[in-house]
């Protein structure tokens, strides 16, 4: 049957094709032309619907496999790629995919690349065929050459390579990821790649290209390089589908990936947020190995994504946990345990910062707040350190150690946001808690802390209640728990500070467990840390608990406190020694913890006192002002008293605290205890109701101890204690006495007394007077009491006893006189005559009181109060004045107060407080406070209604009294003014309610307002508290008046300044004379101006005056609260004021500056408004003061334009800003430290407010650039700084912060800096050098060479690492086109004019900078800045010079083709020029730089730059030989890239031999020695570049001529291969082969003794490869030649034997060692020439003639025992045995007899010693016995006889004998067979 038409057609076309197929299959030619036309539509017939089609064109392809294997035929490919791609037969792609491979390593390299873009478009649609296309790929990918990054190429390479669609872009790299994951191991080696991936690449198939050879790794290497290109930059897609993959690259094995892998992931812009890529990553984690899990975990640890994806966390832990567990536990049996044991400690750190990660972000990720796998991951962590030892761990070291408290640390993370219940996370403290306790790893300790710190955080305001008991139960296991602890030895260390902070964190402040807590830790122990105190005392301190915010402060409860502390146990508590029953107050005390006793008694006193005190506000050293409070003030004390006796609970307490506080004031064993307990007592009885104090009254008597105390401070507590209990109401009258004479006779032995007795007196008296005036205090109305008091006066000593004794004593005496005089006891022991008594009293105390004695003094006040009396009317200043002059003794009261008066000359001002508290209670009796303070006991009211004791103010006399006061204060007394003052102050602070002050108080206010002007700071003070004070105490109009009188005087522009003669207006020194005075008053002024001759002189000394009154007057406005006056009545305020006051509140005085802005504060309402409308004339007047004559004016303006002008927008204050810049810079050079202080931060707030605006513009993101107002300040700022008055300012600092500024603008300028670029970096380059420490200079100048190039390196580096580099760096950043067109040109000044090191390194960064980031902008200056460079690569300075050529570099590639080419001739032609080595040094730099720096470009330029490199890498210079041999490693490498550069070598070879310098001479002629060795070792076949060689054999010749030099041996070395692998080179010129023969015999006639011996060598091995008959006689040359060296051996020997006999004990001449040496090695390689240099064709004709004529020549040196016998053992044994042997091998034997020359070989191998020598020499003996035995047997030495042979074998055998190397005596064994078949 017919076939179809179709189908027959389709047959014969397949048919014809296959008939054309056959006719040219034997002529490759043709049958490659035919098959580029008809193969690929042939194979499309494969996809035809007829079968037999099919079949046909299956069976043709399989014919012409046969005929394609020739490796000249190369098919269409790029044809077959597009048919794979376009059909769907699977039949054509599978004979399109076997033609493809046939070829694809077949094409050039430029039709590989050409098949990369039709292979990369549209692969992502991945079919059943890509994988087989991806295997074509990765073939092609070998020959990719990748642009340069940054490079325009590089911009277009998506595009270029077909990965413009970024599908196809993601899909590549994906599959690309996968290859770093292959591996070529053997089949049951794990993949770490997936099986589809495995067989997708075909890695598992046995021909898979990738498993051959080195393909697969070169194939990882151009994949990394390919997925650094751009060509997966397109969007965030493929730079996220190409992260994988470099994840992968990084992790490689092999260094060459993972470089690129790691530059590619620091450059990747992919977003660890993307949830593609966060999936990816745990994908990946879950079945990669560690390694790869490591660098996972750690990019997870930056994605706050990756820690809500919670099931994959877990799975994440799990994995690495499990692992770790089992490889572990195997890692004892393996080999690798070791790194499979770093491996694991890298892995665990790695997770444990994963899940650190993880517990700081998680909970914020988590869905509705619940961490819920927080409680997993603890468990986890747990769990790894129970494995490896809990508390104690059971593994060591440095890793474990370090991983064990990264989790602890990760657990207390954890906690913080985990969901659990308090009762889990306080077992989870509580295992915390152990763990520090117990575990001995030191490096975790901090950890733990830091965990409980972590975890306490969740307790903190939380609901504890279900907890709160097991809570403290834990914190009081561990505070009373310490590393000493003896019933537990796995205590470590403390676990106190943790309880303690714990405590403060989680339980109340209220609550009082948690104070007992801090009471134990505060209190300390034996050897206690710092720490545990501190966090003690923060626990206790409201203020700081309550971090400084106590706005919602709630108190512990004082009477709960004192009930868990000293009235029940606490917690677990054990006794220890001390013998305490269960209501003992010490109860809770035992052991050391009895020194928190005292803390405990004083907290709970304190807090009491607080709750007493409802009004107090806490603020730091609340402690103190409580106290004060309640020692000083009233109005507290009645508050506190009045709260103690409210309710009968409260009195229960204080009865409780009293009791505590006593029991601790009478442990005596403890000074410092019971002082502070009986302080407290003391505080709380003196204040506590008469029912509280009932209990404790019966005691007294055992206070009788202490009162007799050795301390006084004891002793002072003992006695007011005493005094309170004892007199108490409830005691009988019985044992009051008997307390009282208990006292007496206590003190009555005063007079003899001495040391501690003299103490108890005195104790006892202090008592005994507190005892008794207590007695009339309480008021009990008791006749009998009454009658103790009476004999008061018999039972204290006399006046005259008191002014005769010890001065302690008498300071006691004059205390006990004041309790009892205070209670109106006039106990005046002495004389009958109470007047001379008293008056005896006053003079007593008064001659004590100028002695500044504060007790003499207070107790004249007291003997006023008790025995004087009021004046009979209102005495005027004039008549006490009379009075005082009449020396009326019979008023005592005016006596008393003539004598205080008396002693306003004291100069301590603390003395003129206790002499007003004492004229007050002189006047003004009970009714003045500082009296009623002495009031510590509950007074009972008489039957009158007043206590009797209490004896009234004495009108007259205190209004007199104040007078008196007004008037003193008018004088111009210094010591006088300063007294008064402080007196009225007193006077007013301790009487203002008296209506006798009341209506002097705006007198008063006069005074203090005269005050002000004082110079002495302290009348200052007191006159403005006196203002304040009067203030408080004034009405509604007198405030006024003083507000309005105040801002007057604050806002005038002088001081009236009332002057007499005896004004002291200076101090003294203040104005020295020349005779060694000093101008002080005004009369002075007045001399001094008459003596000079100028009355101007008085108005010049009144203005410093009146300046200086100016200045104290408005000084102290600042102090003490009169911002309280001043604030009342600010509704009118002249807005003059504003400026004034503005400037004032930056007051370099503390004082002033504090008050001010408290008056501004109260005054201004809205101090932002008030500014704003007064804004201009603020900044004005700062302005204009800023540059004022006062150095506290110009300071205070600097400040206070800091602060106007921060936070406020610039156009409010653009018209001042570059006037406060010039000004600011101005006082930066003040005179004034703190003035140029000052005037800095004002500086750093501009700089710092233009940088804030310039970083403002950058966070916008930088589309938008600064902002209008940077800008406008910029271009206010900017040009100042770079001007003369501020970088270029010789001042230093302003010129140091000018330029931190520019830096700072640099940075942040953007774009804005655009038009100040060209300027301003020049500018920078220049402040390198200048900023630059002048020590460098010093240093330098006296440095050695090797030192400067430390210090030049050190400096280099200090440039990298300069701000100034860096902002020069960000200054670049902005630089476009037309910038560029001004900055090249200043740059171009710069580099020329460069004087600094630095600065040129600096210049040499910014054309680097600007040849890279700014390739196409920089492109036109290039060749202008090559051409500049080429004379800076010269620099003297090394440093300098290779940062130049660096540079050079980078110009070089943007530069254009012509500008680099002449670059590179440029180099060339500056080495042959150079005249010294340190200009080829300096071009060997630049070549170098070229080569690493621009390695495309240096390929480039390769025809020029590498047979440069060649001729360089000879130089004789080390360093130019290393950077040249460095250049053609990295380009060449092999002896094939010299072949390719013959012509060039040639020419510059010809070029260094031309020239002058021997140097480059000799570098030419070793160069071309060189070269000739590499063609003749090019090539692998064997074939020699003839061609090649002819060009160089004249050069080499030429070279071999010149004179001996250092190195030519190198050049003989060639000669021989040349000779014997070039025989095509000579062996047709009679010419060449001549003048090699005369080439090796001239060389080896010079006269050089070193490199004779080489030419020796050379001469020998050219003879014996020489086998024409033009070289037959070249043997006896050689003779003739060598024979007289081996002769000078033995007469140098001769000679030196000669030597030695004369003088044997001469010194070793090292030149003679060294000369003998070289003759010894020349006779060798003599000898040696003569053993090998034999005519190779004679021996084969001749042997014997050859060994005879070689013996004949060497007879007389090898018989030479003594010369020659190391020489035969170094080349003889080696040299003849090579020759005998080659005799051996000759064919023809000779008849002639040979016995003799044999025995002569054989002598000669030294064969009677045959252990001599070493094993190498005998080894060589052997085979020349060996051969020996082989040419005898052949008859090489002629006919041996058998008794010769005999002497061989005898020879053979004793060395066998006596042989001990194995090796050799394997040779003799082989001889002694030899042997055994000659003679069988």
């Amino acid at each position: 049957m017919a076939a179809p038409p179709m189908e027959q057609r389709e047959l014969e076309l397949v048919e014809k094709v296959d008939f054309r197929i056959l006719n040219v299959a034997n002529n490759e030619a043709k049958l490659q032309d035919l098959l580029s036309k008809f193969l690929v539509p042939l194979l499309l017939k494969g996809a035809s619907d007829h079968a037999s089609v099919r079949a046909k064109v299956a069976t043709v392809a399989q014919r012409l496999k046969l005929f394609i294997k020739p490796p000249g035929i190369v098919l269409p490919v790029a044809a077959l790629v597009d048919q794979f791609k376009a059909t769907d037969s699977p039949v054509v792609r599978h004979l399109d995919m076997v033609f493809i491979q046939h070829s694809i390593g077949r094409l050039p390299v430029a039709d590989r690349q050409a098949l990369l873009p039709a292979l990369f478009r549209g692969i992502s649609k991945a079919n059943s065929s890509t994988p087989a296309l991806f295997d074509i790929v990765l073939q092609t990918l070998v020959v990719l050459k990748v642009p340069s990054r940054g490079s325009q190429e590089d911009e277009a390479f998506a595009e270029a390579v077909g990965l413009a669609d970024p599908a196809d872009a993601a899909y590549v790299a994906e599959r690309f990821g996968k290859v770093f994951l292959l591996s070529r191991g053997a089949a049951s080696a794990p993949q770490l790649a997936s099986p589809a991936d495995v067989a997708f690449f075909g890695i598992d198939q046995e021909d898979s290209w990738l498993r051959a050879g080195t393909n697969l790794a070169e194939t990882r290497i151009r994949v990394a390089q390919f997925l650094s290109s751009s060509a997966f930059s397109h969007n965030d897609e493929t730079e996220t589908a190409r992260f994988l993959p470099a994840l992968f690259a990084a992790v490689h094995t092999d260094s060459r990936v993972s470089s690129l892998g790691e530059d590619l992931l620091k450059r990747t812009r992919v977003s660890l947020e993307s949830t593609s890529l966060v999936e990816q990553l745990y994908a990946a984690h879950a079945v990669l190995p560690p390694a790869y899990r490591i660098r996972i975990l750690g990019l997870l640890s930056r994605s706050a994504l990756s820690t809500s994806y919670t099931d994959d966390v877990l799975k994440v832990v799990q994995r690495n946990m499990e692992f770790s567990d089992s490889t572990m536990a195997g890692a004892e049996s393996t080999s690798g345990s070791r790194s499979r044991g770093l491996e694991m400690a890298k892995l665990y750190k790695a997770l444990f910062e994963y899940i650190n990660w993880i517990a700081r972000i998680g909970p914020k990720q988590a869905k509705d707040g619940q961490f819920v796998i927080g409680r997993t991951l603890i468990e986890y962590l747990q769990k790894y350190i129970a494995d490896s030892g809990w508390p104690v761990p059971t593994s060591t070291g440095f890793d474990s150690e370090t991983l064990r408290a990264k989790a602890y640390e990760t657990i207390g993370m954890l906690a913080k946001g985990a969901k659990m219940t308090m009762t889990e996370r306080l077992g989870l403290a509580s295992y915390f808690f152990r763990s520090l306790t117990e575990d001995p790893t030191t490096e975790a300790v901090v950890n733990i802390d830091g965990a409980l710190s972590s975890l306490s955080s969740v307790f903190t305001g939380a609901d504890i209640t279900d907890v709160e008991n097991d809570l403290r139960a834990l914190l009081l296991k561990y505070i009373h728990l310490s590393d000493g602890n003896e019933s537990d030895s796995h205590i470590r260390r403390s676990g106190r500070h943790a309880a303690a902070k714990w405590a403060n964190n989680c339980l109340r402040f209220s609550d009082p467990i948690g104070r007992w807590i801090d009471v134990l830790a505060a209190a300390g122990r034996r050897g206690e840390r710092s720490d545990v105190v501190e966090e003690g005392h923060k626990g206790l301190d409201p203020w700081t608990y309550y971090s400084n915010n106590v706005d919602n402060l709630v108190l512990p409860e004082w009477a709960k406190l004192v009930q868990t502390f000293f009235k029940q146990a606490i917690g677990t508590t054990t006794f220890g020694e001390m013998d305490v029953d269960g209501v003992s107050v010490f109860v809770n005390f035992p052991g050391e913890i009895l020194d928190a006793f005292a803390l405990a008694v004083n907290y709970c006193k304190l807090i009491l006192l607080l709750t007493a005190l409802t009004d107090f506000k806490v603020e730091p050293g609340w402690e103190q002002q409580v106290e004060t409070l309640v020692q000083s003030d009233k109005v507290s004390r009645d508050a506190i008293r009045s709260y103690l006796a409210s309710t009968t609970e409260i009195q229960i307490s204080l009865q409780n605290l009293l009791n505590a506080a006593f029991e601790g004031m009478l442990l005596k064993d403890k000074p410092a205890l019971a002082e502070t307990c009986g302080r407290c007592f003391v505080d709380l009885a003196s204040l506590a109701p008469l029912n509280a104090l009932s209990p404790l009254s019966g005691r007294a008597t055992e206070l009788l101890p202490l009162a007799t105390s050795n301390k006084k401070e004891i002793r002072k507590l003992a006695a007011a204690a005493t005094g309170i209990l004892g007199a108490h109401p409830d005691n009988a009258v019985s044992s009051v006495s008997k307390l009282k004479a208990d006292l007496v006779a206590a003190a009555n032995s005063w007079k003899k007394a001495i040391g501690s007795e003299l103490n108890a007196t005195e104790g006892a008296f202090v008592a005994l007077a507190h005892l008794l005036s207590r007695i009339v205090f309480y008021n009990t109305g008791d006749a009998e009491r009454q009658e103790l008091v009476d004999d008061a006066a018999t039972l204290f000593p006399t006046f005259k006893e008191i002014s005769e004794a010890s001065a302690s004593f008498r300071d006691a005496i004059f205390d006990s006189l004041s309790q009892l005089w205070t209670a109106g006891i006039q106990c005046l022991p002495g004389e009958d005559d109470k007047s001379r008594t008293t008056l005896a009293f006053v003079d007593l105390l008064s001659m004590h009181a100028k002695k500044g004695n504060e007790r003499a003094i207070a107790a004249l006040g007291r003997l006023a109060l008790a025995v004087g009396a009021d004046s009979d009317k209102e005495t005027s200043a004039d008549d006490k004045g009379k009075e005082k002059d009449a020396k009326d003794t019979s008023d005592i009261t005016a006596v008393i107060l003539i004598k205080l008066y008396d002693l306003y000359e004291i100069k301590q001002a603390e003395v003129h407080f206790a002499i007003g508290g004492a004229i007050t209670a002189a006047v003004a009796c009970w009714d003045a406070d500082v009296v009623e303070l002495s009031l510590d006991v509950p007074s009972l009211p008489s039957d009158s209604g007043k206590a009797t004791f209490r004896i009234p103010k004495r009108s007259h006399r205190l209004s007199a009294t104040l007078d008196k006061i007004l008037t003193d204060g008018k004088t111009t007394k210094p010591a006088l003014l300063k007294a008064t003052g402080i007196w009225l102050f007193t006077l007013i602070q301790h009487g203002a309610h008296l209506p006798e002050i009341q209506t002097r108080l705006r007198a008063c206010q006069v005074a203090f307002m005269r005050l002000l002007s004082a110079r002495d700071e302290l009348v200052q003070e007191t006159a403005s508290r006196g203002l304040a004070l009067v203030y408080e105490k004034g009405d509604a109009s007198l405030k006024g008046d003083l507000v309005r009188d105040l801002v007057a005087s604050f806002t005038g522009n002088s001081t009236q300044l009332k002057v007499d003669e005896d004004t002291e207006l200076f101090d003294a020194g203040a104005l020295p004379t020349d005779g060694g005075n000093s101008v002080t008053s005004y009369r002075d002024i007045v001399n001094l101006a008459n003596e000079v001759g100028d009355q101007t002189l008085v108005y010049k000394f009144m203005s410093l005056a009146a300046n200086a009154a100016t200045w104290s007057t408005r000084s102290a406005f600042g102090r003490f609260g009169l911002s309280n006056i001043l604030s009342s009545e600010g509704a009118a305020v002249d807005p003059k004021l504003y400026p004034k006051l503005f400037r004032y509140r930056f007051d370099p005085n503390p004082n002033v500056q504090r008050s001010m802005s408290d008056i501004w504060k109260a005054m201004v309402k809205d101090s932002n408004a008030v500014i704003e409308e007064h804004f201009s004339a603020i900044m004005e007047d700062l302005l204009k003061s800023i540059l004022g004559k006062e150095w506290r004016v110009r300071e205070a303006s600097a400040a206070a334009v800091a602060d106007l002008v921060q936070g406020r927008p610039f156009t409010q204050y653009e018209q001042y800003y570059r006037d406060i810049w010039a000004k600011a810079l101005k006082v930066l050079d003040d005179v004034k430290g703190s003035v140029r202080e000052a005037a800095l931060r004002l500086c750093i707030t501009l700089s710092n407010t233009l940088v804030r605006q310039l970083e403002e513009g950058d966070s916008g993101g930088g589309k938008s650039g600064p902002s209008k107002s940077a800008t406008a300040m910029m271009n206010e700022a900017l040009p100042f700084l770079l001007s003369d008055k501020g970088i270029e300012s010789g001042v230093e600092d302003v010129k140091v912060f000018s330029t931190v500024t520019v830096l700072k603008i640099a940075k942040h300028g953007g774009t804005a800096l655009r038009p100040y670029i060209a300027g301003m970096v020049p500018h920078l380059l220049g402040l390198l050098s200048t900023i630059e420490p002048q020590a460098f200079n010093y240093y330098y100048m006296r440095s050695g060479d090797d030192d400067r190039e430390k210090l030049d390196k050190m400096r280099s580096a200090m440039v990298s690492q300069s701000p100034i580099s860096e902002a020069i760096e960000n200054s670049l950043g902005s630089v476009d086109a037309d910038v560029l067109k001004d900055l090249a040109s200043g740059l171009e000044t710069a580099i020329k004019s460069a004087v600094g090191m630095p600065t040129k390194i600096g210049c040499g960064r910014v054309l680097q900078t600007l040849a890279t980031r700014h390739a196409l902008d920089f492109a036109p200056y290039a060749p202008r800045f090559l051409q500049l460079l080429q004379k800076q690569l010269l620099d003297r300075n090394d440093e300098v010079s290779q940062s130049y050529a660096k540079t050079a570099a980078y110009v070089l590639r943007p530069a254009p083709d012509a500008a680099r080419e002449k670059f590179a001739i440029h180099l060339v032609d500056l080495y042959f020029a150079a005249e010294d080595e340190s200009r080829r040094q300096k071009v060997a730099d630049a070549v170098l730089a070229i080569a690493k720096i621009s390695p495309d470009h240096f390929g480039a330029l390769e025809a020029r730059l590498l047979p440069f490199a060649y001729l360089a890498q000879h130089d004789a210079d080390d360093y130019v030989h290393k950077a040249a041999e460095e250049v053609w490693s990295k380009h060449a490498g092999s002896s094939l890239s010299v072949a390719r550069y013959v012509p060039e070598i040639v020419g510059l070879v010809k070029r260094a031999l031309d020239t002058a310098q021997w140097a480059l001479k000799h570098a030419g002629a070793r160069t071309d020695a060189a070269a000739v060795a590499s063609v003749l070792a090019s090539d692998v076949t064997g074939q020699i570049n003839v061609g090649s060689l002819k060009q160089l054999w004249p050069l080499y010749q030429n070279s071999l001529a010149l004179k001996t030099f250092d190195g030519k041996e190198k050049l003989l070395e060639v000669l021989p291969d040349v000779v014997s692998k070039a025989p095509a080179l000579w062996q047709n010129d009679a010419q060449i082969a001549n003048a090699i023969r005369k080439i090796v015999t001239v060389e080896a006639k010079r006269n050089n003794d070193t490199y004779r011996m080489h030419a020796f060598r050379c001469l020998w091995r050219v003879a014996a490869v020489r086998e024409d008959e033009a070289a037959a006689t070249l043997w006896d040359d050689l003779v003739t030649i060598v024979t007289p060296h081996l002769e000078a051996l033995k007469e140098w020997d001769e000679a030196k034997t000669d030597r030695l006999s004369v003088d044997s004990n001469g010194p070793k001449d090292g030149a003679a060692a060294a000369k003998e040496k070289l003759v010894r090695q020349t006779a060798e390689n003599a000898l040696e020439a003569v053993a090998r240099g034999y005519f190779r064709p004679a021996l084969q004709k001749d042997p014997r003639a050859v060994l005879a004529a070689v013996w004949k020549v060497l007879a007389p040196f090898l018989q030479d025992n003594n010369s020659f016998l190391l020489v035969r053992r170094t080349k003889w044994y080696k040299a003849g045995g090579d020759l005998v042997e080659a005799a051996s091998t000759a064919t023809p034997a000779s008849e002639d007899n040979g016995d003799e020359l044999a025995l002569n070989y054989l002598a000669s191998f030294d064969f009677d010693t045959p252990e001599a020598g070493t094993e190498e020499q005998r080894s060589s003996r052997a085979k020349a016995l060996k051969a020996l035995v082989k040419a005898s047997k052949k008859g090489a030495l002629g006919t041996i006889s058998g008794e010769t042979a005999d002497k061989i074998k005898a020879a053979v055998d004793g060395a066998l004998a006596t042989e001990r190397s194995l090796d050799v005596q394997k040779l003799l064994r082989e001889a002694v067979a030899e042997e055994k078949k000659w003679s069988g």
